[in-house]
């Protein structure tokens, strides 16, 4: 049974602003509105008597139809805002997406059911945009946070070779730690430094991550570097890798990017970074790329300079030494000489006199002998850890005699292993102490006393000469400071004692450290 179409609900269904259709419990439309026919596209006559499942697409269709009598069964109500989304079909054939909102009504005792039926192809769209957009902003947030990964990462591995650059360490050691950060932040599948050969046009691999790797597979053609890499070789004024291990290498990938080393203004050498497939660079990997080169060549620099001035600290060194054998070992030899010239005249003359004479000549050898030992301990420092304290300190007590002319007298109790910085310090001081008397304090005599026991250690250099203010010693004496810097390195307590005119008492007291085991053996 059709509604009866009166004037007055025809009014109400086409005065309504959405699509109204209206269906019986058996799934047939009854009564649609101008809406509907708008919507869809069919005029009223061709849905009234038609299943609802016309409007619906065929993959919703069957499933409708199967659950059509549980919307009368189970009836819900839903309102516009609230209804459900589907998709609809149109009559020619295209789909859009609709909200269905549902209602109930019974007319002559027949429940009939009524749905609102909105277009809301414009929401979805805006759903779908915003969905886009923030997959997109996603999308940008993984973007920005793997770059802002891998700029930590370049950070840090720029930083790692920065922290090595100006130390001591071998530069082989801080260029396997360049090529290392290099590999990994520019992801390269080989990667070496080379040096230029003097003379020859090969170079030689000074270090390199994966250049022998045996999964690298077949050589290929040279011609088969990208074009584009070429031109980057180019534009980095490159130097071609010659010899069978870099043009091997060159053969078995399809790009590298090669910036060469400058030194001092001087080609040394070049950093090749190979990849296995043909690819382009962007300008931040090419900008990386020179950045690594120039702590290479930094690197490189720097172990030059060390090298120079390890050679003007040696140069140095022996001017020393040559300078002290002239102002001590020779002057005594030649004093020596001249007695002994004269010796023979004066034994005739006076044989007192010349037992005398023997005698100063035994003392002045004996200085010159402990001043020849003393300078070949300079030669050779690991000498003060193998010979005992006491020795070294007699050893320095015969130089200054022989040298100055000035007695002095060596006491030592007690033996014992010291540490060797304590070893070292303690002799460095009485060193000082004693160039102190020959060269300054105008003594006639002087004494050396030094004590040892299993914990503890007294060293005490005295003479009988003229003293000194010690708030008056010129700046360019730094002896005493340069004694007191040696005492705190290993905790010794330095007491320097004088009084002008009359004395000079210098000791050097240490203890072992308290802590656990920290005894002489």
């Amino acid at each position: 049974m059709y509604i009866e179409q009166s004037t007055t609900v025809l009014a109400l269904l086409e005065s309504a602003p959405i699509a109204v259709v209206v269906v019986n419990t058996r799934g047939t439309i009854t009564l649609v509105n101008g809406k509907t026919e708008d919507l869809f596209g069919y005029k009223r006559d061709e849905l009234i008597g038609q299943p609802m499942e016309v409007l619906l697409p065929s993959r919703f269709a069957n499933r409708h139809h199967h659950h059509r009598d549980s919307y009368f069964d189970k009836p819900k109500a839903r309102s516009m805002g609230i209804g459900m989304d589907l998709a609809a079909l149109r009559k020619d054939g295209t789909e859009f997406p609709v909200e269905v909102g549902l209602s109930y009504v019974e007319v002559d005792g027949e429940r009939l059911a009524m749905s609102f039926i909105t277009d809301i192809s414009v929401r979805v769209e805006a759903v779908e945009s915003l969905r886009s957009h923030a997959q997109e902003l996603e999308s940008r947030v993984i973007v920005r946070t793997q770059e802002i990964e891998r700029r930590r990462r370049v950070a840090e591995g720029l930083r790692d070779v920065l922290a090595v650059l100006n130390t001591a360490r071998p530069l082989e050691e801080i260029l396997d730690l360049i090529v290392e950060q290099a590999s990994q932040l520019l992801e390269t599948d080989a990667i070496a430094i080379y040096r230029q050969g003097e003379g020859e046009d090969a170079q030689r691999v000074q270090a390199a991550r994966f250049l022998d790797d045996p999964d690298s597979g077949d050589p290929a053609p040279a011609s088969s570097l990208s074009p584009a890499i070429l031109h980057v070789q180019e534009a980095a004024r490159p130097l071609r890798v010659g010899g069978d291990a870099g043009m091997t290498q060159s053969g078995r990938y399809r790009s590298v990017l090669a910036v060469p080393l400058n030194v001092q203004g001087e080609i040394y050498g070049s950093i090749c970074l190979y990849y296995r497939v043909a690819r382009s660079f962007t300008q931040e990997e090419k900008e990386m790329a020179v950045v690594f080169a120039d702590q290479a060549a930094l690197a490189i620099e720097n172990a030059r300079l060390r090298e120079e001035v390890g050679r003007s600290a040696v140069a140095a060194e022996r001017t020393r030494l040559a300078r002290e054998l002239h102002d001590a070992v020779t002057q005594t030899l030649f004093s020596t000489s001249l007695i002994a010239d004269v010796l023979p005249k004066i034994w005739q003359r006076d044989p007192e006199e010349g037992l005398n004479r023997v005698a100063e000549m035994r003392e002045l050898t004996r200085g010159a002998l402990a001043e020849m030992r003393t300078l070949l301990l300079e030669l050779r420092p690991t000498a003060l850890l193998e010979a005992k304290l006491g020795d070294l300190l007699h050893q320095l007590a015969d130089a200054v005699t022989g040298r100055a002319r000035i007695p002095v007298s060596v006491a030592v109790e007690g033996t014992g292993t010291l540490p060797a910085d304590v070893q070292i310090a303690i002799y460095r001081i009485a060193q000082e102490s004693m160039n102190n008397i020959a060269k300054h304090s105008g003594a006639s005599q002087a004494s050396v006393k030094l004590h040892q026991t299993a914990e503890s250690l007294s060293l005490e250099i005295e003479d009988n000469g003229r003293g000194f203010d010690p708030k008056n010693i010129p700046s360019n004496h730094l002896g005493l400071n340069i004694m007191r810097e040696r005492a705190e390195s290993v905790g010794a307590k330095l007491v320097i004692s004088t009084v002008k005119g009359s004395h000079t008492r210098i000791s050097a007291n240490w203890h072992y450290p308290s802590s656990p085991g920290a005894k002489m053996q």
